[in-house]
């Protein structure tokens, strides 16, 4: 699981260790409950696995609660890992990992109590998080066995009904220089009577990358010729044709690039 790579992140960051407290005996970031005779503030986790989300992506959820005597030490601290977590596709530039690739990470709900019985304010915060092993970790090797399995993904839901020539993604841009390798469409209601079809536009121009959901399925990942994105080149999605009985409905895009 990659709680071991986030919990890490989280006790290299000097301003939580000055929050904290913490020293490099006592991180003050500790699972589950807390260690006899620990001193307030710090901060118990707990994790829980969601499952798979998409071919070789799982999804896990970690909660943090921050606890200290005093309300505003205690928000301080789940504050500053809102501003650490709540990174979206964002956290790929931030979490390193010899085992995991972490794509996505969202705040996702939490809450605020005051324990009277110990007089203590307790401020929680729950992130999910989207991730991958890579690929020789799973062959038990030290190695990267095929460069495609660590792709980074791009997410995007589908509220709705697929619309023809609706852009589907307006006015993306890519946080560093990209080329996009393939792309996933995943219904939850499969287009019928024709094929459900997006393509690539790149400074809103249209690139004949199509990407094709099969009439009747659910399912499909599409490789397409590559294509490559500056941080300054607007990156878009658009349908090109749906089903004409069924046009698809809900689901989410998946965009693989390096």
């Amino acid at each position: 699981m990659i709680e071991t790579d986030v919990i890490a992140y989280l006790k290299s960051d000097a301003t939580l260790d000055t929050l904290l407290g913490a020293t490099g005996a006592d991180s003050k970031i500790m699972p589950d409950q807390m260690k006899h005779g620990a001193t307030e503030p710090f901060i118990l986790f707990t994790t829980n696995a969601i499952g798979g989300v998409e071919e070789n992506l799982l999804e896990v959820s970690m909660s943090f609660n921050c606890i200290d005597t005093s309300y505003n030490t205690a928000k301080s601290i789940r504050d500053r890992l809102q501003y650490l977590l709540d990174q979206q596709n964002a956290i790929q530039n931030v979490i390193t990992s010899t085992e995991y690739y972490i794509y996505w990470s969202k705040m996702v709900g939490g809450t605020i109590f005051k324990d009277s019985d110990l007089d203590l304010f307790h401020c929680v915060a729950i992130f999910d998080f989207k991730y991958r092993k890579y690929y020789g970790e799973l062959l038990g090797t030290t190695t990267v066995q095929h460069a495609d399995i660590i792709n980074k993904v791009l997410p995007i839901p589908i509220f709705g009904n697929f619309v023809d020539e609706f852009i589907v993604l307006k006015d993306f841009y890519f946080p560093a220089d990209v080329t996009i390798l393939k792309i996933g469409i995943h219904a939850d209601n499969a287009p019928t009577g024709a094929n459900a079809t997006l393509d690539i536009l790149k400074n809103d121009v249209e690139q004949s990358r199509i990407a094709t959901l099969n009439d009747g399925a659910r399912g499909q990942t599409t490789n397409i010729a590559d294509i490559s994105f500056l941080t300054t080149d607007k990156f878009e999605l658009k349908w090109k044709t749906i089903g004409t009985t069924n046009p698809g409905e809900g689901g989410i895009i998946m965009v693989y690039y390096q």
